[in-house]
């Protein structure tokens, strides 16, 4: 198993054919599940600059008759697609939750919220799908509780940092970041031991764009999103459930009131009644529906509205959350002040401003300091709590 991780480590992001092959060939003819686990796992550490190929290599894995095939399997798709939301690695998860081994569930749950990171439903559709599955096998009582605790960390990772960071196993300009890769190794050992899972904050990545001046202080200016604003918005915040209204439920009518009223014989007001209460129930289930139909065209008629007066661009105030995909995209308005030193498509991370204004004052940003602790929090505030004291256990 060690050998496996350590191809994986030695050529993670090379993509390098021979090392694939010698992977492949361990994770279909090993006679240790442990060891054809790690094989596949690894698989998702070489392709994670080239994430188009993992689906193609991992499919026929992903229907393997072993099960710890199938969750490597799973797990490489994770790693190697991680916040790319790539459609053909959804695809082969997919099945793969409804697996009827629990722990290939779990894997596949890691694996798609690991994919989902960032993503709106714009850029992915099923995204609402894929959050209402979480919810709902976190609180399925019969679910496994393994599967349970996937969901849970599923829930973490789709929403990691407020929705502020990604899975990238890379820097902004394509080196491999070594502790994210060490971070994410870490993690796939939480098949061992549980508490390792916290090790995937290491692969964690925030998304931002920092301008920054001479004196490496925040000018306030802004950015130029090229792009319409819903694209690359924040998901809906969940929504407390609303309750049902209660619907009146008729009284129950016992066998011997129906043989007494039928002895007795029933007049022709009987009869009008009865007619007249059963077109009311039908007029009233009418304007029901009538009204439900109004509902959902009216919603629509909103949306497409939204969508035509949405505008095709998007100010951005220094700093700015920006994704990703967001970068190619990025722009400096051409009246702004000030300008980009580096001249190169799309903007991301921290960028260094020229000002076309020099001797005029600035506008900086004021950052706000962190609380003190310590040493130099002040009587009164709320400090650190001290360690405790040294202590000799007995059991």
């Amino acid at each position: 198993m060690c050998g496996m991780y350590c191809v994986g480590m030695a050529y993670a992001g090379t993509g390098n054919n021979n090392a694939i092959r010698r992977l492949l060939h361990v994770a279909v003819s090993d006679v240790n599940d442990d060891v054809r686990r790690a094989a596949v796992i690894s698989i998702g550490f070489l392709l994670f600059n080239a994430p188009e190929q993992c689906p193609n290599v991992v499919s026929l894995l992903a229907e393997s008759y072993n099960s710890h095939v199938r969750y490597g399997a799973a797990l490489a798709l994770g790693i190697s697609c991680a916040g790319s939301g790539m459609k053909e690695a959804l695809t082969i998860l997919e099945p793969m939750l409804n697996d009827p081994v629990n722990y290939v569930r779990q894997g596949a749950l890691l694996s798609t919220a690991m994919i989902l990171v960032q993503q709106n439903e714009q850029m992915c559709p099923k995204l609402k799908h894929f959050k209402d599955l979480f919810a709902k096998t976190m609180s399925d009582k019969h679910e496994d509780v393994m599967v349970k605790f996937g969901a849970i960390l599923s829930q973490g990772i789709i929403n990691a940092g407020g929705r502020n960071c990604t899975i990238s196993m890379r820097s902004q300009y394509g080196h491999t970041n070594i502790p994210s890769v060490a971070g994410l190794l870490v993690f796939t050992h939480t098949w061992f031991w549980f508490p390792l899972s916290h090790f995937l904050c290491l692969a964690f990545q925030p998304t931002y764009l920092i301008g920054l001046n001479s004196d490496l202080n925040m000018p306030k200016t802004k950015f130029r999103s090229c792009a319409r604003p819903s694209t690359y918005a924040y998901p809906p915040i969940l929504e407390a459930p609303k309750e049902k209204e209660k619907e009146k439920v008729s009284t129950a009518i016992l066998s011997t009131t129906v043989k007494k009223l039928a002895k007795g014989r029933a007049t022709p007001m009987d009869v009008d009644e009865d007619k007249q209460a059963e077109d009311k129930k039908k007029e009233e289930e009418k304007k029901k529906a009538e009204e439900a139909e109004k509902k959902a065209e009216e919603e629509k008629k909103k949306e497409t509205e939204k969508k035509k007066d949405e505008p095709k661009f998007e100010l951005l105030e220094n700093p700015a959350r920006v994704l990703v995909d967001q970068r190619a995209v990025m722009d400096i308005p051409t009246d702004s002040r000030y300008s980009s030193v580096w001249n190169r498509n799309g903007l991301g991370g921290f960028v260094i401003l020229r000002d076309g204004k020099k001797g005029e004052t600035e506008e900086i940003i004021e950052v706000v300091k962190p609380a003190a602790s310590g040493d130099e929090a002040k009587e009164g505030e709320d400090a650190e709590a001290p360690p405790p004291e040294p202590f000799e256990y007995t059991e």
